[in-house]
């Protein structure tokens, strides 16, 4: 940075992109598991206040799928943006060498 400048590296943001969408891969595999263990309100048993526990758990479920729905969703915009980064910085470094001569 100051008066060197700095270079971007296209292929590190396009690395660190796949690196991302194996996370959201990864994440969009665990949920389904996780959403499908089924709990009835029979699974609290006689605790005192059974039904508001379960009742308190189904919104924690529903909060837990949104907020993986919105991590998903993050994901990919993240990845989606970084790919669109490095692409536009190649586009760039292939336009200031063809105004340069190639550093001829």
């Amino acid at each position: 940075m100051g008066d060197q400048g700095f270079r971007v590296h296209p292929g590190a943001l396009k690395s660190y992109g796949k690196v991302i969408q194996a996370q959201a891969e990864q994440i969009a595999r665990i949920w389904p598991r996780l959403e499908s263990v089924p709990l009835s309100s029979n699974d609290f048993g006689k605790l005192p206040n059974a039904q508001n526990l379960y009742e308190a758990y189904q919104e924690h479920v529903q909060a837990e799928r949104d907020n993986f729905a919105d991590l998903l969703e993050i994901l990919r915009d993240t990845c989606e943006g970084l790919q669109d980064s490095a692409m536009n910085y190649e586009s760039q470094d292939v336009h200031i060498e063809a105004s340069f001569g190639g550093g001829r």
